[in-house]
């Protein structure tokens, strides 16, 4: 059994859910945690989310075999009976489920915030398809990573940078924000192109998007086809976006 704090474990039909979230009840989720000790997950996982284009960038960075990537993906990533999902555990009790959402013909990676043992989920953004992001600004995906103490299931900082990364969009971006993404891609196996990886993923040539502080306290995005743009068509509605800002808030 995964070695979470708040998992819901049951047999349906012959398979085992490692997991349970509200709205993917009746999905064979599974902890996603051990394919992190794979030299192919990070190259295969940024092909996919934030190098489609460009795979062979990503592999040339990881010194590996991009054909390698591709069987990992059909093989580990994309598999119709198991979707894995990996739990990024915030201060508040809250979390952050990244789910390998792999519907024939539809398939997506979510990144989803949910209270306590997995209810209330709020998609934060989702990739591939119809896509809605960013979902996370700089401040953002720095403090989820480094929290202190963090809860069962990805604890390692980099790790959980590095899984958030494709969720973020930010045109306030630190200083310092190219040399911490290298850093973590180094840790997590990137070899000497690591630094150029790093610029690549922080460029944009259309521009980031900004975020700003409401006069009610709450972080939202400018961009459109962000869920936490409040005047976008999928902006969250009612009491969501203040949850979501809390939950990710430094303090």
């Amino acid at each position: 059994m995964a070695p979470w704090a708040s998992i819901r474990r049951r047999r349906r039909s012959g398979i085992i859910e490692d997991v349970m979230i509200d709205g993917y009840e009746d999905f064979p989720l599974v902890d996603g945690t051990p394919l992190l000790a794979d030299p192919l997950f990070w190259p295969t996982y940024f092909s996919d989310t934030m190098a489609a284009s460009e795979p062979a960038r990503v592999a040339e960075a990881f010194e590996v075999d991009e054909a390698a990537c591709e069987n990992f993906y059909l093989s580990q990533l994309v598999n119709h009976d198991t979707w894995p999902v990996f739990r990024i555990g915030l201060r508040d009790g809250h979390d952050i489920y990244v789910i390998y959402r792999n519907v024939p013909g539809d398939k997506t990676t979510e990144y989803v915030l949910c209270q306590p043992g997995g209810v209330h989920s709020l998609e934060l953004a989702n990739i591939g398809g119809h896509e809605f992001r960013p979902g996370l600004s700089w401040g953002e995906l720095v403090t989820a990573a480094n929290r202190i103490g963090a809860s069962p299931g990805v604890t390692e900082p980099d790790a959980r940078l590095l899984l958030l990364l494709p969720a973020f969009g930010d045109a306030g971006l630190s200083s310092d924000a190219v040399a911490v993404l290298a850093a973590a891609l180094k840790r997590c196996g990137a070899g000497a192109g690591a630094d150029d990886l790093a610029a690549w993923f922080l460029e944009d040539p259309e521009g980031w998007p900004t975020w700003r502080l409401q006069d009610d306290g709450v972080l939202v995005c400018d961009d459109r086809y962000s869920r936490r743009d409040p005047r976008g068509p999928a902006g969250h509605a009612a009491a969501d976006p203040r949850e979501i800002s809390s939950a990710l808030a430094a303090n």
